[in-house]
């Protein structure tokens, strides 16, 4: 098999005499992949070592979340065993565990193990409910009810709980009912004894779990083959993330191929099928909005399209200008007072000031202790004073963020406004009015900018995205591990960052002007 000694830091994942018919067990992130898509789980299986696996720095930030998160469920629940204290643990130490405290009566059990029927699960919290069990499986983000992609996100947390009940039935561990345990949106710090709030899933789970066992099998089935299997790319690629494997599979495709289409997924996939899989055999008509429509003008003539409105949307753009940009971080458990579970708060800003008497950028970025976001506040009103437009990259992100602040600091929430109302986003400018073939069917800054303004992007930069940002804000407030040079280190870089993308919002204003 392809599978052998465990990444450090994972459960146990290697084979294991179970009589599954690859010859090794799968454990739930195994299951859970094979459901999704089959090349993800021999690429996973067969090539664990592959550097696509390797953890990158967000991918740590969400586990460190997660562990607390973890943490905190245990505490909520009250006393009880914890069967698996390290992820170190092997797998067949924790199922003996398991066994052992279920024979000596206990009732709360915390990261019980089972292997059966070719699988291998962890459940996060099992309570005794007379001679069978409630399973929990404890999520770090709140019950998806407002979400645009709930359905979605609710079917891969029952199935995730599934395979749990799955496992632990074949175990001859009789489950009486499966509840998910999310974060609480009405939880406010610092009272966090309302954290979490359960959701009981028993009937919806159960035809999954029906459906598990045929699965498994022809999972097994499949990992025995010496070559992965094909597989069309689809929305599995990137639903419910961007698989890690997807430059192996989309890096066969030509630039401009039909998936580039801005907006357009389905319809990409249904011109595909019909013949048409480069952009340049479209005709406007098959473009569903006009983005879209400039895309294949664009492309299909290989130059740049520019409206001739793009002149007159820049006359939005007011001098003085202030050039907005904010970095966050996102907690599954609040630290800061007011602040809820996953809430979204801004502890960096990076301002360019255009037109005033003193043209200089403004930075802030928050300090390890103490909330920042007071003197955040402060230094966004003083830098954004005076300018007749403060222009970002997508509104909705800065306005949101803007709006958060104005609630948690009443006091200021009139300041606060005032630069919202003065916001100008560029994003639309670009977007109604620009389309360069280099553009890819994006227009987030990451794309428009080489496009546009080849001589500044990222790539000369330590942090070089959004994301990447993220994980460096919260490793710089809340890694004990980083000593001060590190600190200091990661301030320079994320400071670096934040100041390119205000940077990058003036040339490109700058180019465009050039372009009307």
């Amino acid at each position: 098999m392809g599978r052998g000694v465990p990444m450090d830091g994972e459960p146990a994942r290697a084979a294991q005499e179970s009589g599954a018919p690859s010859g090794a067990t799968l454990d739930k992130r195994d299951v859970l992949s094979g459901l999704r898509c089959h090349q993800k789980l021999w690429f996973e299986f067969h090539e664990a070592y592959a550097p696509e696996l390797v953890p990158d720095a967000e991918a740590e930030m969400r586990f460190a979340e997660g562990h607390l998160v973890g943490a905190r469920a245990r505490l909520a629940m009250g006393d009880g065993v914890h069967l698996a204290p390290g992820r170190e643990v092997a797998q067949i130490e924790v199922v003996k565990r398991t066994a052992e405290a279920m024979e000596r009566g206990e009732r709360l059990l915390f990261e019980p193990g089972f292997t059966a029927a070719g699988a291998s699960v962890r459940a996060d919290i099992m309570a005794r409910d007379g001679d069978a069990w409630v399973m929990t499986e404890v999520k770090s983000s709140k019950w998806p009810e407002k979400d645009r992609d709930r359905e979605k996100k609710v079917a891969l947390h029952l199935t995730d709980i599934a395979v749990q009940q799955w496992v632990a039935g074949e175990a001859k561990v009789p489950i009486a009912r499966a509840n998910l345990m999310y974060l609480n949106p009405e939880c406010r710090h610092p009272d966090l004894s309302n954290l979490f709030t359960s959701v009981d899933v028993t009937a919806r789970t159960a035809p999954v779990v029906l459906a598990l066992p045929a699965a498994v099998r022809t999972m097994h089935a499949m990992l025995r083959d010496a070559e992965p299997p094909k597989v069309s790319v689809g929305d599995q690629c990137t639903d419910p993330d961007e698989c890690p494997f997807h430059a192996r599979c989309h890096d066969t495709l030509p630039d401009h191929h039909v998936s580039e289409l801005y907006y357009a997924k389905k319809q990409a996939r249904t011109l595909a099928a019909e013949g048409k899989t480069m952009i340049s055999d479209l005709s406007a008509s098959d473009a569903p909005n006009a983005p879209a429509k400039r895309q294949v003008r664009a492309v299909t003539t290989g130059t740049r399209i520019v409206e001739p409105g793009l002149a007159n949307a820049l006359t939005a753009i007011a001098r003085p200008i202030a050039y907005l940009d904010f970095e966050t971080v996102q907690l599954a458990v609040p630290r800061w007072p007011g602040c809820g579970p996953q809430a979204m708060v801004t502890v960096q800003f990076s301002v360019h000031r255009e037109g005033f008497a003193d043209d200089t950028t403004r930075q802030y970025l928050a300090r390890r202790g103490g909330d920042p976001r007071p003197q955040l506040i402060t230094e966004l009103i003083d830098a954004c004073a005076g300018a007749a437009s403060v222009v970002v990259y997508y509104e909705a992100f800065e306005k949101a963020r803007i709006r958060e602040l104005a609630e948690w600091f009443p006091v200021h929430a009139s300041a606060l406004m005032d630069i919202s109302d003065r916001i100008v986003d560029l994003l639309p400018i670009v977007r109604d009015h620009v389309y360069d073939p280099e553009f890819h069917g994006s227009f987030s800054l990451k794309k428009v900018l080489p496009a546009l303004v080849p001589d500044l992007d990222y790539s000369d930069l330590v942090i070089q995205d959004g994301g990447a940002a993220t994980a460096g804000i919260y490793r710089l407030l809340f890694d004990d591990a980083l000593d001060e040079d590190a600190q200091a280190s990661h301030r320079t870089d994320l400071v670096a960052y934040c100041h390119r993308d205000t940077e990058a919002m003036v040339k490109l204003v700058a180019k465009l002007k050039e372009l009307t």
